[in-house]
Order: structure tokens, then sequence, then C-alpha cells
């Protein structure tokens, strides 16, 4: 069997930088060990690493229970450049710069509903343009910017922002920017951010199920984002359930169990135009009948959902994304005992609320676009 030495030396070289962005601060002895490689190799690569600044060193560590010099350590170099991430809905525009060990350097957030497609967009491209290089060696390395729809292949093929579809606007904002461009569907990067910022778990199996006006799934399947069929994997929210209540009546998941159902369901009882969610908190804990019986009814439909995709996808954990779990923390323990009486006894996928339901997806494609910046698309890379 032939091994190309430029594929194997290139495999080497992204090792090497992923040890020292999720192990580090390491020496090149470690680094040597846990790969599995020899010292000379991994010095070579370290060396050209230290050249390109990739990498830093910054002291030396504890010598060994033999004595002997004290090991030199290196880390990544986060002052080699930064990336930006981009949340689009039809009304704003949320922007994050962060370090390229994830770290938020900035964030903004910019009002879009009065303006036209194009003035936005040209908000994002004067936005990136002038960004300041935070005193980094190479500045600004890559943007991604996350949608609601169907993104394939870089390509919008659906979105609820009016006039977006099918127009390239990786492509433009790339050959207006000069750096690498990435869309991606939003729940697929809260997917990320599940995998890629939980400090002491490792998640390599996950489905993040968020529910806003619609209910959309990422998910990742041994740590890479499972897409399906021209990028249609997790769009949970368009299957059809059978109404709890009215028999041989179906209507489709985002009517059960979307936010958008869930607050016009609790307007309609109220008889108001504007919900005022701290009365609807405290008539929930106080047992209001017509409140309970809202929220119960969206964990059921919810739970429906929850199961549907523990069972089909076997995941490492399920993880809620949504505000009502931020305004009613409590309801997490009813959708786990109402996903529990639908699924296997030998299969109860564990179920959290995410730590960030406002960034998760800023974050996620802060991940995603750091990963092409340095060239590790294939491997995992760890943030805190």
């Amino acid at each position: 069997m032939i091994i190309n030495k430029h594929v194997m030396r290139s495999t080497n070289e992204k090792q090497v930088l992923q040890q020292v962005i999720n192990e580090g601060p390491i020496s090149r002895s470690q680094i040597s060990r846990n790969l599995s490689l020899n010292k000379v190799t991994v010095s070579d690569i370290y060396n050209q690493l230290l050249r390109t600044q990739f990498i830093k060193e910054i002291g030396c560590g504890v010598s060994t229970k033999n004595g002997g010099r004290k090991p030199v350590m290196a880390e990544l170099n986060v002052n080699y450049g930064f990336v930006a991430s981009i949340d689009m809905t039809a009304d704003a525009v949320k922007l994050m710069y962060s370090r390229l060990n994830g770290k938020i350097l900035h964030f903004q957030s910019f009002k879009t509903s009065d303006m036209t497609l194009t003035d936005v967009i040209d908000l994002i491209e004067d936005q990136l343009r002038n960004v300041d290089d935070y005193g980094t060696i190479h500045g600004l390395m890559g943007v991604a910017i996350a949608l609601d729809g169907i993104i394939y292949e870089n390509k919008i093929l659906k979105t609820p922002i009016k006039g977006l579809t099918h127009f390239d606007l990786a492509k433009y904002l790339r050959d207006k920017l000069r750096i690498p461009v990435v869309l991606e569907k939003k729940a697929n990067l809260t997917a990320v951010f599940e995998r890629d910022f939980h400090d002491n778990e490792i998640f390599d199996n996950v489905v993040s199920v968020v529910v806003r006006d619609q209910i959309h799934a990422g998910i990742v399947a041994d740590s890479r984002l499972y897409s399906g069929h021209e990028g249609e994997a997790g769009e949970v929210g368009t299957a059809l359930l059978e109404d709890r209540h009215v028999e041989d009546h179906l209507a489709s998941v985002n009517d059960y169990a979307s936010e958008k159902a869930l607050w016009a369901r609790l307007k309609a009882i109220k008889h108001v135009e504007r919900l005022d969610l701290t009365t609807v908190k405290h008539d929930y804990i106080n047992h209001d009948p017509e409140v309970t019986k809202v929220f119960d009814d969206f964990v059921y439909y919810l739970s429906k959902v929850i199961a549907n995709v523990s069972t089909a996808f076997a995941p490492d954990v399920v993880v809620l994304n949504t505000t009502v779990l931020e305004i009613l923390p409590q309801l997490l323990t009813n959708v786990r005992e109402s996903t529990a009486k639908l699924t296997s006894p030998s299969r109860q996928v564990p179920i959290i609320a995410t730590k960030n339901v406002q960034s998760a997806a800023l974050l996620g494609g802060a991940s995603d676009i750091i990963h092409q910046a340095l060239g590790l698309e294939s491997l995992k890379m760890q943030f805190s």
C-alpha cells in the first residue's frame, strides 16, 4: 500500500495543531506521546507552526519525576487572526467577532425590518470590510452566516428572508472581501455549538432542537454535521402530528409545538394582543387551569418530536434551545417525563437545555469558520 507523503504530512500537521489547541499549553514531547509520532517529526512541524505564528511558546512547564530540563510549553496564538459570525433574520442582523479560541471579541445587533435586502447586504459588507484588526496579525480570516431555511453546498435553497433564496450570498461576499464565507442552517450551528462548547463533556452525537416560530433540528453524527438530502435533514417542524383533542385531525409540528403557536394560544385564552410573560409565568406556577392546559399540550407535542428524533438518530444527548425554558425552566422535567413514556426503557436519551439560547448559532458559526480558517475541517476543536 502506497501512502502519499504529502497527504500524510498534512495530516500530521493538522493533528499537531489540534493537540496545541485542545490540550495546550502543551510540550512537543507530550504531543509526540499523544499522537504516537516520533519526536523529530513533531519538532519539525512544531517549529514550522512557530515560524508561521500559528502557535506561540509561553514558558516552561514542570520537569518529569526523573528530573531533567523543563519542557517548553506552547499554545494557540490567538492573535494570529479572528473570525466573524452572523445571525441573519428578516428583521435583524446579529454580528459577533471571535478569537481563534472561540472567545468573543465584540457583539453588535442591527434592526433591519425597514431595510431592503440590498441595504442589509451592504450593511454586512461594510461592517466586515471596515472592522478593526483587534491587534491580530492577519485580521479577519473568515465569516459564517447562520440562516433559517435550507442550505446545501453553501447555497441558499430556501429561506424566509424575502429575496435571498437562490442568491449566491457566499460568493458575493467572498468576491468582495477575499475571505472564506460559510453559510449554514441556524439549527445546524446550534448543534455545532453543543458539540464544541461543553467544558467537561464530549458529545459526538447531538440533536439540537430549536424551537422558535418554527421547529428545526440540528444533527451532529459521529462529530460531523448531518445534512441529509440537499440539506433537508432536521426539518421536523413540517412533520404531521395527530391532535390529542380532536379525532382524525392532523396538523404540522409547527402548528402544535412552536413558540409562535404557544404564544398564540396564550394570547387567545387571555384575550390580549400582547403577552405579559411575567403574568403567564405566575399563572402557570399558581396552576391556572387554562394556562396549565396550554403548556401541557406544548410539552406533549414537543415530547413527540424529541422521542422521534431520539429514536431515529440515537444521539448522546438532545439539547433544547427555546426561550420557553428560560421563562419556565421547570418545564424541562415535564418534557423529560413525557418523552420517557414515548421511548424504549432501554434507550432513554438525556435531554438538557442549552447553555446559551441567544448566541448558540453565533458561537457555532464561529467554531465552523475557525475550523476552516485553520484548515482543521475534519478534526474536532474544543472551546470553553
